[in-house]
């Protein structure tokens, strides 16, 4: 869908634009009373158990007052993610796999979101960051409150990815580590509210290329084309949040080489039901990019050494992989959803990716019809998208 189809504002969320729906909420304007507008709460709960995509409940709510009011706190089963584009450009994920034609969604006054990259999410919350050292935001994509963190304060400075150890609205000593590339070179960057700016560490195992992500109350630091991962306690000083300890997981050592001596290969790291799973793309050399064999495994990090244990499956569950963060998703929560897929979104590392693999049977598939200007050079300095997940 072309640019402008979607900047009427708030039209993503509420067919609505943001102004008009606060003055009806505050009863400043009434519209007139819709023959819908006496069905029952309960009849209308069980409506949006039959519609797992968000877009599609968007609609239920504005349907009137009334429904919109009765459709909150419904008990119903998360929506199916959201993928986060360029621009602040959302599309929905559809029961049969693939994504909906994005639409730009009403951000508020004062964030440049039309220049900011997608850097991180956690549950609603998208981290956004200005172009070569500006501001940097987390905004809601829902209620748009907006949290400003401190600027980099660099020119010379990418910033690729925000990791979040919890949403700001579920922890108030919540943190965030931001991996940069600042003066051609790799560094961890803490922050949590009440610092005034990024507590920038430096190490030569930061490499150029990793995921990291908080488990356990611990970060976790993977490198992206080599399975090594490191562990970081952090801790507290005069100064705020540091990196107290860090430990050398030495995974590596205990994955089979089978396949790695002969393949490219690209990591990343997720939770789920509260284990840490380390997912490996395998790829038949680097023009071959077509030809890929996905392996899981879980990795136990109590024991000394650590034990990784292959897996085949996720039950009914969906893993969603990206640049902006990963996570899993109880897909067979919806009737009609397929389970035990991994979606896969394209990063700085795999910017072509976008597809989703089945468990069950090795096969790929799309998850964009067509594929959008996502990977288009023209916007690859605004970013790749982020993973969102929404709860109702």
């Amino acid at each position: 869908m072309d640019s402008g189809a979607g900047t009427a504002v708030g039209e993503m969320f509420d067919e609505m634009p943001q102004e008009k729906r606060a003055r009806i909420d505050a009863g400043g304007e009434d519209p007139p009373e819709s023959s819908w507008a006496g069905l029952h709460a309960d009849a209308l709960g069980v409506v949006l158990r039959f519609l797992p995509c968000l877009a599609d409940r968007a609609r239920v709510r504005a349907v009137c007052r009334q429904w919109r009011d009765a459709a909150r706190g419904r008990g119903v089963a998360p929506p199916l993610p959201l993928l986060v584009l360029p621009r602040f450009r959302f599309a929905s994920l559809t029961p049969g796999g693939v994504l909906s034609a994005a639409r730009r969604a009403w951000m508020p006054p004062g964030l440049d979101a039309g220049n900011a990259c997608c850097v991180g999410s956690s549950d609603a919350w998208v981290v956004g960051a200005g172009q070569a050292g500006g501001e940097c935001f987390i905004v809601n994509a829902f209620s748009h409150e907006v949290r400003r963190l401190p600027h980099l304060g660099t020119y010379d400075c990418s910033l690729r990815k925000v990791a979040l150890s919890a949403s700001p609205e579920s922890a108030p000593d919540w943190i965030a580590v931001a991996f940069m590339i600042r003066w051609s070179r790799p560094e961890l960057a803490l922050w949590r509210p009440g610092m005034r700016s990024w507590r920038v560490c430096h190490h030569a195992l930061f490499a150029g290329h990793i995921d990291i992500a908080f488990y356990q109350g611990k970060l976790y630091m993977l490198w992206k084309f080599t399975p090594c991962l490191f562990a970081f306690e952090l801790g507290d000083d005069e100064h705020g949040v540091t990196i107290s300890r860090m430990k050398d997981c030495f995974i590596e050592k205990l994955l089979p080489t089978t396949l790695g001596s002969t393949h490219e290969l690209s990591c990343n790291m997720v939770e789920w039901h509260g284990r840490l799973l380390l997912i490996i793309r395998y790829y038949g050399g680097y023009q071959a990019r077509h030809r890929v064999k996905v392996k899981v495994f879980v990795m136990d990090l109590s024991t000394n050494p650590s034990v990784l244990t292959e897996i085949h499956s996720f039950g009914s569950d969906c893993i969603f992989i990206g640049s902006g963060g990963c996570k899993s998703f109880p897909a067979g929560q919806h009737g009609g959803v397929e389970g035990d897929l991994i979606y896969f979104g394209p990063d700085h590392y795999n910017p072509h990716d976008a597809f989703v693999y089945s468990m069950r049977d090795g096969r790929t598939g799309p998850i964009f019809k067509p594929l959008p200007c996502v990977t288009h050079a023209s916007e690859r300095n605004l970013g790749f998208p982020v993973w969102l997940f929404p709860k109702e």
